[in-house]
C-alpha cells in the first residue's frame, strides 16, 4: 500500500456532491442519525461518524467505489478518514464540511423521513406497513417481530428490490443500523421510518415478538 494520507480531501460544492449522486457514487454524510433524518442531501447515506463507520461503511460499499463525505466539521472528517483507511477505504474522493443547506444547490431542497419507536408502530400498527429487521441472523433467532422481512443491513444495499411496497418501519436492535438502513430505502425513493429504539422494547410495546 502507498503511505497514509490523512490531508483533507479536495472540497466538493453542492454541483458536484450533485454529479457525484447523479454517477452512482457514494455520497456519505457522517452527522448522527437525528440531524439525517430532519434533513439531508437526496440520495446520501447516513452513516455516523461517532457509530461504527469503519464496520459498517468498509462492510457494504462497493469495493473501489469511490465516496465523498459530507461533516460537520473538519475534526468530524478528519476522524472518519482515519478510521476508514484503517480498513481499506484509503482516500475519499472529495468531501465538504458545514451544514446540509451547503451541500445541495441554491434552489434545491433536503430530503428528510420520520423516526419512531417500537411503540409508535404499535400505535400505528402493522397492517399495511412493511415491518423490516436489518439485525444478523443470530439476533432474529432469538426473537422478531410477527411478519416482519428479514434483510441483514451488510445486504440491504444489493436486495433493496426484495423489500415489499408499502411505508418500511426498518428496525435493528438500537436504532444506529435502522439509521443506515433508512438512508439506503429513502435514496432508493421508498417511504421510510426509521425505529431509533432498542428491540427490547418491541413486546413491552404490545407487538407479538415470536422467538424461534
Amino acid at each position: 500500500p502507498a503511505p497514509v494520507d490523512l490531508t483533507p480531501p479536495a472540497v466538493a460544492d453542492a454541483a458536484e456532491i450533485a454529479a457525484r449522486l447523479a454517477a452512482g457514487e457514494w455520497v456519505v454524510d457522517l452527522r448522527n442519525r437525528v440531524a439525517f433524518a430532519e434533513g439531508h442531501v437526496a440520495g446520501s447515506f447516513n452513516f455516523e461518524a461517532d457509530g461504527k463507520i469503519a464496520t459498517y461503511l468498509a462492510w457494504m460499499i462497493p469495493w473501489g467505489k469511490p465516496v465523498t463525505l459530507l461533516a460537520e466539521s473538519p475534526e468530524q472528517l478528519a476522524a472518519a478518514q482515519r478510521e476508514l483507511v484503517r480498513v481499506g477505504v484509503d482516500r475519499p474522493a472529495a468531501a465538504a464540511t458545514g451544514t446540509p443547506r451547503e451541500w445541495v444547490p441554491e434552489d434545491g431542497s433536503l430530503a428528510s423521513f420520520p423516526r419512531s419507536t417500537f411503540a409508535g408502530l404499535a400505535e400505528h400498527g402493522t397492517d399495511g406497513v412493511v415491518v423490516l429487521d436489518v439485525r444478523r441472523d443470530s439476533e432474529r433467532a432469538s426473537g422478531h417481530v410477527a411478519g416482519s422481512v428479514h434483510i441483514p443491513i451488510h445486504q440491504l444495499h444489493k436486495r433493496l428490490g426484495e423489500v415489499p411496497a408499502g411505508t418500511v418501519w426498518v428496525h435493528c436492535a438500537g436504532g444506529m443500523r435502522a439509521a443506515i438502513a433508512a438512508s439506503l430505502l429513502d435514496a432508493a425513493g421508498r417511504d421510510v421510518v426509521a425505529v431509533d429504539d432498542g428491540f427490547g422494547s418491541a413486546a413491552d410495546a404490545g407487538l407479538t415478538v415470536v422467538t424461534g
